[in-house]
């Protein structure tokens, strides 16, 4: 998979949960944080407003004693306790003298002064100065710091997880002595200040009302990352679910491929990988249509599913072509498993044949780029052809060499062509009645910048592959005619050379103008021009290539038949198609059979051909025995290594004097 294509994938499965984790954990803390500020603040509003009343109470009572004296002592301290009895709030009062020493005593009670703690803070009265004192047997749930009231660390929960509630209906009490000024002396009250459950009303209100806030966020952070996880999962089905079959992808093959191939490396086991592919799928879609070709693939696949065990993984790659990763421990015992396979996916049509055409790559150790592997099978399929019927064809690295091969070439035919790095060289053809040159037959030699000579064969069946053939063979056609045309002008006589013409070509129907018009750009005559068709080419558009031939004879050119005698239907292409020269393939005068079968084959082909009006050229002759043989049969000319090899054309017109 290309870096690009990854990258892609990658932005679209990126939404990450934990953002969102972390952001509901971060806005429930900002909210605990804030709901424990507004309860502290609440909390000690509440104690404030309880010891402002407590203060006042008890400047009530210190006023009593301002006039306190021995004869109005016991009128003061009646009334004293008269508040205490009435007052639930006030449980007791002890008055010290300017010398504080004790005076009187409700209970006969005297706290220390030197605990007391003045509250100045308290500006809600009019005192100006009030004191505390905290009894020390009971649970301080504040204390008084620089003037400052401070909620003890367990304040909230010992108010709180009180489970005793009072006569008076309070859930807790604060005790504290609160000391005030009467004139020369000192009033101490002690105050019991209850602590009731509406006290927090509003506090709790405002809790309540933040608890279902903090409740309806909780929840829309939850559906969102619920809605998250799901659409995450749904995308990712998405990507990893092909089309076609509802099965897995090729990006699912690739990653659960990889992962079971690193597996491999701790666990020791042996994989291999497969490319299957039907063979002629889209014959098969012309002949019964698109959809029932994709209904015949999804059927293909469930029947691979069933094939495959849980450490194995299969998908779909394109077309009707499945790649698979499958275990092995021999290859006896795994041809046998691919044959099992074969038959599993051919039942899918019953009564009809169907063949597939199988690549293997045996993966070794280390080995985990699952495309590059399946590229492997896939050429190994591809380099056995498709008359390898359900044959299976392994990998070797003289295929990649090959594939290596032929990349190269295709990127360099393009400046080949720019740079005339294909030139001509042309065989002579000898007559065989006087021994002279009677004609040569162009063919095309590359000399590469870095690879020196390539011979057509490393190159020619590549450009008949991807078409570039169609620009060669116009290349030259055009320097045959150049050539010509400077032989013309240096007053030469002129030879007829033939050019190949290849049978992609007779796929136009002008192709006869369009020759007609490279060699016209050069003015040579025609009749020196002679154009060389593969008996293959009868076998394409039939209509098509006879029009053609007609229109290149009337208009002078002279047309033969190359490798005749290579195909299946010879005769029936000579009756059809009107010709002039009549090429005899070289294999006739190869194999053992030369002497009894293909001489006799030959001797007939050239009576036929003189018959018929035709010229009659024997290629590949390298023999004295096999010039002798043609000579005695009346071939018109010999053309091979016996008489001279292909040579570039200046040598050519040196030794001809052409």
């Amino acid at each position: 998979m290309s870096k690009t294509k990854e990258e892609r994938i990658k932005k679209l499965k990126k939404k990450h949960i934990w953002p969102s984790i972390l952001g509901l954990i971060l806005i429930l803390f900002v909210f605990t944080i804030i709901m424990a500020v507004a309860v502290g603040m609440s909390a000690m509003d509440i104690v404030n407003r309880k010891l402002a009343d407590s203060s006042r109470r008890s400047e009530k009572i210190a006023e009593l004693f301002v006039d306190y004296s021995q004869e109005t002592a016991d009128k003061i301290a009646q009334t004293a306790l008269s508040h205490v009895d009435v007052l639930d709030e006030i449980e007791a009062v002890a008055v010290y003298d300017a010398e504080r020493k004790p005076v009187w005593s409700s209970n006969n009670t005297y706290p220390s002064l030197d605990d007391s703690i003045k509250m100045e803070f308290l500006t809600v009265t009019d005192a100006e100065s009030v004191g505390v004192i905290i009894e020390k047997d009971e649970k301080q749930i504040f204390t008084i710091d620089d003037g400052m009231i401070v909620l003890a660390e367990d304040a909230f929960k010992h108010i709180f997880s009180s489970s005793v509630i009072n006569e008076t209906g309070a859930f807790a009490n604060i005790k504290l002595w609160m000391v005030a000024d009467a004139g020369d002396k000192e009033v101490m009250v002690l105050n019991n200040i209850p602590v009731y459950f509406q006290d927090f009303m509003m506090a709790g209100v405002c809790l309540a009302l933040c608890g279902i806030l903090i409740a309806i966020f909780v929840i829309y952070y939850l559906i969102s990352i619920i809605s998250m996880v799901s659409s995450m999962h749904k995308t990712n089905k998405v990507i990893y679910t092909d089309v076609l079959t509802g099965g897995d992808n090729w990006l699912s093959f690739i990653k659960k491929g990889t992962s079971l191939l690193n597996k491999s490396k701790r666990s020791g086991q042996k994989y291999a990988m497969l490319h299957l592919e039907m063979l002629k799928y889209r014959s098969f879609c012309t002949c019964f249509g698109v959809n029932k070709g994709q209904e015949l693939i999804e059927k293909f696949y469930l029947a691979l599913k069933n094939t495959v065990n849980r450490k194995e993984v299969m998908a779909h790659q394109e077309n009707a072509a499945f790649g698979l990763l499958l275990e092995y421990t021999d290859t006896q015992q795994f041809e046998a498993r691919i044959q099992y396979i074969q038959n599993v996916t051919s039942s899918v049509l019953p009564g009809m044949k169907v063949y597939f055409g199988v690549g293997v790559y045996l993966v070794q150790p280390g080995e985990n780029d699952v495309e590059q592997l399946y590229n492997n099978a896939m050429i190994a399929c591809e380099m056995s052809g498709e008359d390898t019927e359900n044959k299976i064809a392994y990998f070797d690295v003289e295929m990649n060499n090959q594939k290596l091969w032929e990349r190269r070439v295709e990127d360099d035919m393009e400046r080949a062509l720019i740079n005339r790095e294909f030139q001509v060289y042309l065989q002579p053809k000898i007559s065989t009645t006087e021994e002279v040159l009677g004609g040569a037959e162009a063919l095309v030699r590359w000399i590469h910048p870095t690879e020196g000579f390539i011979p057509p064969n490393r190159f020619i069946p590549i450009f008949e592959k991807n078409g570039f053939i169609l620009k060669l063979d116009d290349y030259m056609l055009e320097e045959i005619a150049r050539v010509q045309a400077g032989w013309l002008a240096e007053g030469r006589k002129l030879v007829p050379i033939s050019v190949n013409v290849s049978r992609a070509h007779f796929t136009r129907e002008d192709l006869a103008e369009h020759i007609c018009a490279i060699v016209d750009k050069y003015q040579v005559p025609h009749d020196v021009i002679e154009l060389e068709l593969t008996e293959s080419a009868f076998f394409d558009d039939k209509k098509v290539l006879l029009n053609t031939v007609q229109k290149l004879r009337k208009a002078g050119f002279q047309v033969s038949m190359d490798d005749f005698g290579a195909g299946y239907s010879s005769l029936n292409s000579l009756k059809e198609l009107q010709i002039d020269v009549l090429k005899i393939d070289a294999d006739f005068f190869r194999g053992a059979d030369v002497e009894e079968r293909g001489l006799l084959i030959v001797s007939e082909v050239i009576d036929l051909a003189k018959k018929l009006n035709m010229k009659i050229v024997a290629e590949g002759i390298e023999s004295k025995e096999q010039v002798e043989f043609l000579t005695a049969q009346e071939c018109d000319l010999i053309q091979g290594y016996f008489y001279a090899k292909p040579m570039p054309v200046t040598e050519f017109a040196q030794k001809y004097s052409v």
